[in-house]
């Protein structure tokens, strides 16, 4: 099966102003901008826009006739369908300018690419998908988005591509502005602003990011972009507006700073044809599904295969996205423990899925360290099986994660006043190590009361296999054991990396789960009609959280040794209403990241403390059902110069809302929390809070020396 890729190139060419104007005619003054006496320039201008109606990715046509959505293979035809691209100048006419040139490095042959675009807007009215299963998602939408941007890609290698060693130079760089909003013009829009990507081979930090060479080249098995060493930067400014004009840059309001910054060591990214794989390996309730398609077809898609280490100059950053730009910078990765192979790794698959086929769902537990197994192994193993699949009469974007992980934490923590100059470093981390990550993610383009909007279904795993069940084990050897896969389990701790210790949640599972989750913009919630506006997510049918793990304390070097155990922590939060915004607030003079929820526990949820050396005996709140609200939330981050004692702080405020005084408006308004009090198997009784106001501030601070 071979999919209709025609209108991939054609996207491919819209992006690319000049290879779009290359297709018109040239009259005798264009031709006075094409110069081949060192190589071949080509310099390319437009005044007007270039437009597209509609562009579609065919999947699993089969037999049906091209450009058709349905017809073809059975439950997995699909078209992808982007519609109203447009693409212009930003102020200027659209102009670009491309270079060509061949030479010689030693008795190796090149060709060198440099492409650079001025100023433009890249907007798209509208993507949604059609397929024979649910054809009236051909009038829905996702939303409308639009990239502003300028930049340049430079490329030295034999030919474009090539697998014959590492001879590719690769130099990528682009700022701009990326909105998205689910409405016509004047619709809220949320801004990924102020963008910055970066990202070139070089000689690593040590030669100071010098240029360098790796490999970019297509084989049987798709593209791959490998490179010793390379610099990646991601730099961004989180924003929203309530009252925009038409993709507005002016009046944001900024929410949060992120960034990603610095050298990636033996990184490689591989893109390959092929989505998810419909085989199944076994018999069937108890086998696994083939969901790479090793031993079975696959259906077409994309796959991403991604593996890198941190160098020794990569920060992950955060901090206000306005005023001072007060920053955390978290440095000094390190591999936790001796453990082998790369500190990060994720495979992806990409595409569209339907009517209640595919790998029927995830595995939370039962110790498996790979594979997707289906329900009756899973629960013969002791996991509990959670279905993922699309329901019966559905297609839905699918983007599902599989074996990934996380094996390193940084080491240290820095925090920077860019606007005062104040900087200070610790020896302190947060380590959040991922053992095993496997996620399902369904998106459809469906809003909470129209067709305009994003709706999904996500189920995310991250795990430490095996830990948990043998932790409960009633045999002491078992339980003894059960860490000794610690350098590859998942953490949640605070860590003196100068003392080597770390205290919090070890060898942990967490479990998110949400359906029929909404992102909304901007919107009043008819529901809760007294929570703030801004970005919402929420919805009316499940959230699910769930995190359990060795609540208690040891050494970074060795976690499997001997620790300082508190208890064995389960924390399981069952909601059948749920809502979380973010929106832009003020405190002290400070832009910063405001924000409110409401959750209502629906008799399902519960805490457990056991003793470690005694599973059985755990205190128990269990059966709570009742309100929980978030109200006039804040989170603050201050450096040393700011606070009178001189140290850094980070606070979340918030006044906590119990029971019945969680009200948003709602009808009826909140209601009073219960749950059931047990030890071991003894039964105390229920307890009720029928409401209460917590007023919440938490300040954290690195202590003195």
């Amino acid at each position: 099966m071979v999919s209709d890729r025609r209108p991939l190139l054609i996207l491919a060419v819209l992006s690319l102003s000049a290879a779009v104007t290359a297709m018109t005619p040239i009259d005798d003054s264009g031709l006075a901008d094409i110069r081949g006496q060192d190589g071949l320039t080509v310099n390319l201008e437009s005044g007007g826009t270039i437009q597209a109606q509609q562009l579609n990715w065919i999947t699993d046509r089969g037999n049906a006739p091209a450009g058709t959505c349905s017809g073809g293979v059975t439950d997995q035809h699909a078209c992808t369908q982007l519609n109203g691209l447009i693409l212009q100048g930003d102020g200027n006419p659209l102009s670009a300018q491309l270079q060509l040139d061949v030479g010689r490095d030693g008795g190796v042959p090149l060709l060198a690419l440099q492409y650079d675009w001025q100023p433009s807007l890249f907007s798209l009215d509208g993507m949604t998908l059609q397929t024979g299963t649910n054809p009236a998602y051909a009038g829905h939408s996702l939303g409308q988005v639009a990239l502003y941007s300028q930049g340049n890609l430079a490329l030295v290698n034999q030919g474009i591509f090539s697998r014959n060693g590492q001879h590719a130079n690769l130099d990528f760089s682009m700022t701009g502005d990326w909105i998205y909003r689910q409405g016509g013009a004047g619709s809220a829009e949320m801004s990924i602003g102020n963008l910055m990507i970066q990202n070139r081979f070089s000689n690593g930090p040590a030669g100071g990011h010098a240029p360098a060479t790796g490999i970019i080249g297509i084989d049987s098995n798709g593209l791959l972009l490998e490179a010793d060493h390379t610099y990646t930067a991601l730099e961004f400014d989180l924003m929203y507006k309530a009252a925009p004009t038409n993709f507005d840059r002016t009046g944001r309001q900024p929410l949060i700073y992120g960034a990603w910054i610095g050298g990636l060591k033996d990184a490689s990214v591989r893109v390959s044809a092929g989505g998810i794989g419909y085989g199944y390996d076994g018999t069937a309730p108890s086998g696994n599904w083939d969901y790479a398609g090793i031993n079975t077809p696959r259906s077409e898609g994309l796959n991403i295969q991604a593996q890198w280490d941190f160098d020794t100059d990569f920060q992950l950053r955060l901090g206000h996205a306005d005023g001072d730009r007060t920053r955390i910078e978290m440095g000094n990765w390190r591999r936790l423990g001796n453990g082998a192979g790369p500190m990060f790794a994720m495979d992806a698959i990409v595409d569209v899925l339907q009517n209640n086929t595919g790998p029927a769902g995830l595995c939370f537990g039962g110790g498996f360290t790979s594979g997707q197994p289906d329900s009756g192994l899973c629960t013969s193993a002791g996991g509990v099986f959670h279905p993922t699949r699309v329901a019966a009469g559905e297609s839905a974007f699918a983007v599902l994660l599989r074996n990934g992980h996380l094996h390193a934490y940084s080491e240290q923590l820095t925090v920077t006043n860019p606007t005062s100059g104040w900087s200070d470093s610790y020896d302190w981390g947060v380590v959040l190590t991922l053992g095993k990550l496997d996620a399902d993610i369904l998106a459809y383009p469906q809003g909470p009361s129209g067709n305009v909007g994003l709706r999904t279904d996500a189920t995310v795993m991250v795990q430490s296999p095996g830990f948990w069940d043998a932790a409960n084990s009633a045999d002491p050897l078992v339980r003894a054991a059960a860490a000794d896969n610690w350098q590859t389990h998942s953490h949640f701790l605070f860590a003196n990396t100068a003392s080597d210790v770390a205290v919090g949640l070890l060898n942990n599972d967490l479990l998110w789960e949400a359906r029929d989750l909404y992102l909304t913009l901007g919107d009043t919630d008819p529901v809760f009609p007294d929570l703030a506006s801004g970005i919402m997510l929420r919805t009316d049918t499940l959230s699910h959280y769930q995190v359990r793990g060795l609540l208690g304390a040891g050494s970074l070097s060795d976690l499997g040794g001997t620790t300082a155990n508190v208890a064995l922590w389960d924390f399981n939060l069952f909601a059948d209403q749920f809502r979380f915004v973010l929106y832009p607030a003020t405190a002290d003079g400070l832009a910063t990241l405001g924000f409110e929820g409401y959750m209502n526990l629906d008799g399902n949820a519960y805490l457990s403390l056991a003793e470690v050396s005694s599973p059985q005996s755990a205190f128990r709140l269990s059966n709570v059902s009742g309100s929980i609200g978030w109200r006039n939330g804040n989170v603050v981050l201050k450096s040393g110069d700011q606070n009178s004692d001189g140290l850094p702080s980070l606070t979340i405020e918030n006044e906590l809302l119990l029971g019945q005084s969680a009200d948003f408006g709602q009808s009826g308004g909140g209601t009073p929390l219960v749950g059931q009090v047990s030890f071991g198997d003894q039964q105390y009784g229920r307890i009720a809070m029928p409401g209460g106001t917590w007023h919440s501030e938490i300040i954290a601070k690195v202590p003195p020396p």
